[in-house]
């Protein structure tokens, strides 16, 4: 026990409070990050299905006249903070996507590889039937050398055939802790990073808000490295550290999305 807290502790010194503009050759493998979504969004909600009161202050949200803006603040993070190989995945909700698109085709020093759809179940509440949506992921490139793997581990790779195209994973809502206003879920980040790194790269999220990157790296062998403005968003990681290292937090995953596709059809 005193091994994994200390194990722990190191973990969290690898989510630093810093803005997105001030991080320099960071020299990484891998990006992932999901930008905020540019439209007034506070994750307090009353349609979600959540207690508000368990979700913590602090989400920086973007501006819609800067959002333009700020997504070239994030490319050029991106780009200096990427190795020559390096390749970036950027998430995208449907508002706003077309903004990020504009801005990856007009950039210098990236290049735009492809885009991937992940499908979900919603958190608003919907009486008269499943409510679902879709993510957009940008997916990006420095120079060359970049690779991909053909398999993952996930029921994605194991039931049938891989289709990169379409990306299924249902969100694995947690109960009564600490919430940060957006989260991936601990599957669909395991299956990216699966796919586009190997155990010991770098995995880096300038936008960490939850930290939910680094769990999952820190649980597959990468070494990561996290960001974010919000002090907020590292005590929810530090509670997630917990819940999937202390906690069995796997095994209770399974039985949040086993009742989500009963509730959902799935």
């Amino acid at each position: 026990m005193e091994n994994k807290e200390k194990m722990i502790n190191g973990f969290l010194k690898r989510y630093e409070i810093r803005d997105m503009k001030d991080w320099k050759k960071v020299n990484a493998d891998l990006i992932i990050t999901d930008p905020p979504f540019g439209i007034e969004f506070s994750g307090k909600n009353g349609n979600y299905h959540r207690n508000s009161d368990n979700v913590v202050d602090g989400y920086v949200e973007w501006k819609v006249n800067e959002y333009s803006e700020k997504i070239k603040q994030l490319l050029q993070c991106i780009r200096d903070n990427l190795k020559s190989s390096g390749q970036a995945l950027i998430f995208s909700g449907w508002n706003n996507s077309n903004l990020i698109h504009n801005e990856i085709m007009k950039f210098e020093g990236l290049t735009l590889r492809g885009k991937m759809y992940w499908t979900y179940n919603f958190a608003p509440a919907c009486k008269l039937r499943p409510a679902h949506n879709v993510y957009e992921l940008f997916w990006v490139t420095k120079d060359g050398g970049w690779h991909y793997n053909n398999r993952c581990s996930t029921h994605h790779c194991i039931e049938g055939e891989p289709n990169l195209t379409t990306l299924k994973f249902i969100r694995d809502y947690k109960m009564n802790m600490p919430k940060y206003p957006t989260r991936l879920p601990f599957k669909l980040i395991q299956c990216l990073l699966e796919h586009f790194s190997n155990e010991n790269d770098l995995i880096f999220d300038p936008l960490g808000g939850s930290g939910m990157i680094g769990v999952v790296a820190s649980r597959f062998n990468r070494d990561f490295l996290i960001g974010d403005l919000n002090k907020n968003g590292k005590v929810v990681f530090g509670h997630l550290l917990d819940y999937y290292f202390n906690k069995n937090g796997l095994m209770q995953d399974e039985k949040i999305i086993e009742f989500w596709k009963k509730k959902n059809g799935y």
